[in-house]
């Protein structure tokens, strides 16, 4: 049986206040700790930010697909109720992107793990990452709503919330309606009966067709391309990432900057290339180049999130291999979320910030491999559980340096706040 927030019949201390209010208790205090913070020292709103900002129920920027519908919606509703000056909007619309985050990790981590101090740590690895001050509300938001509905199938919720929730998540980005599907293939292959995956598959797709109807109804399928720009936002976001990473190899005094001056690459590397299919057809060879190097700069950004906590994949795959353990099915479904992954490397680039709805999820694999090792007589168990601990403390470690180094420095900081 899994953990709780609250507490569990199977916990020696079920009958004791103090023990089962310590989860909640410190998810508050967690939640009260961040709240100060983000409150205390409010952001000018910039970039995708600003723009998240506009969106309305009504008007010129309303909630839309290719701009993460979820996220827009969010926004709006909150505007109903926060004051409209951008800085107390934003200061109010990273607080409930923060809330939804860590009420979310801190939902689908009581499903999975048994005790509670494995929760305790993941909460605690969480804060001290950064994500939940993030100064760009929608990754949190997408982040929470993939927890959620992880969450909600794992407990067993009705199937009409789950698949409700499921559509939620898949229209917070437009590359996350990916994620979305493959967890809805393997959700439904794993109904206990076939009425069962037909209720999950419906309530998927008429919450998609609710909250997209109206859009398309008004304004038709230009709607679905509100982004614009020639090519789309696909070959939009990879013509950026590809001279960002194409200007680190320029030498000369003065570099076009490739966020402002992207064409200037384009032209340069993919002459004539107006959308994705020109670039993978006439220049394959080029686009090979760019995911190499994506891939490369993804591995070091999620080295620097994972840190020292990286350490322990390598230490547990070969500890489950030797104890003869295989991933359960909820580790599985958690594993094909990552699938997420690809749209980063082949069409921009991993950023930090990118990785905010996957670290969460990276943590509970690791806490969730760790447990199920505890219970394995294997002699390989107890040396890969201390080597694994050793590293875990590290990390948190580490976490908390950069924690209190950001502090040091929020009050000097008028824009944002993060790593990228």
């Amino acid at each position: 049986m899994s953990a709780t927030l609250g507490w569990s019949e199977e916990s020696p201390g079920a009958s004791n206040l103090l023990t089962a209010a310590m989860l909640p208790t410190l998810l508050v205090a967690l939640m009260l700790g961040a709240a100060w913070i983000i409150n205390a020292h409010p952001q000018e709103p910039v970039w995708d930010q600003g723009a998240l900002l506009e969106s309305r129920l009504s008007g010129p920027v309303v909630p839309a697909p290719t701009t993460g519908f979820t996220s827009q919606l969010i926004v709006a509703l909150a505007k109903m109720a926060l004051p409209d000056a951008p800085t107390t909007l934003d200061t109010g619309v990273r607080l409930i992107a923060m809330v939804l985050y860590l009420g979310a990790a801190a939902w689908l981590a009581s499903r999975l793990l048994e005790r509670r101090a494995s929760i305790a740590v993941l909460l605690l690895m969480v804060v001290t990452s950064q994500y939940p001050f993030m100064w760009l509300s929608s990754e949190l938001f997408t982040g929470a709503m993939l927890m959620f509905a992880i969450a909600a199938w794992s407990s067993g919720a009705p199937l009409v919330v789950t698949g409700a929730l499921l559509a939620l998540f898949g229209l917070c980005k437009p590359d996350v309606i990916l994620v979305a599907l493959v967890l809805l293939a393997w959700w439904a292959a794993r109904a206990p009966s076939r009425r069962e995956a037909v209720t999950l598959t419906a309530a998927f797709g008429a919450t998609l067709v609710a909250l997209l109807l109206p859009g398309t109804l008004f304004g038709g399928l230009d709607y679905f391309n509100v982004y614009g720009g020639s090519g789309g936002r696909s070959f939009a976001s990879f013509s950026q990432h590809y001279a960002a990473l194409a200007a680190r190899f320029q030498i000369g005094a003065v570099v076009p900057n490739p966020w402002s001056e992207t064409s200037a690459y384009m032209a340069r590397h993919f002459p004539g290339a107006e959308g994705l299919p020109d670039v993978l057809l006439d220049h394959f060879p080029r686009y090979v180049e760019f995911v190499a190097l994506s891939c490369v700069r993804g591995l070091f950004r999620a080295g620097y999130v994972t840190n020292y906590a990286a350490l322990v994949i390598p230490i547990l795959v070969f500890a489950g291999y030797r104890a003869r353990i295989a991933p359960s099915d909820r580790a599985k479904t958690l594993l094909l979320s990552f699938v997420g992954l690809l749209p980063f490397v082949l069409l921009s680039y991993p950023h930090v910030r990118y990785l905010a709805r996957y670290y969460p999820i990276f943590v509970l694999l690791v806490l969730m491999a760790l447990e199920r090792l505890a219970s394995s007589e294997n002699p390989v168990a107890r040396p890969a559980l201390v080597v694994s601990a050793a590293c875990l403390a590290l990390s948190l470690v580490e976490n908390s340096l950069r924690f209190a180094a950001g502090l040091a420095r929020l009050p000097e900081t008028t824009v944002y706040w993060f790593p990228d």
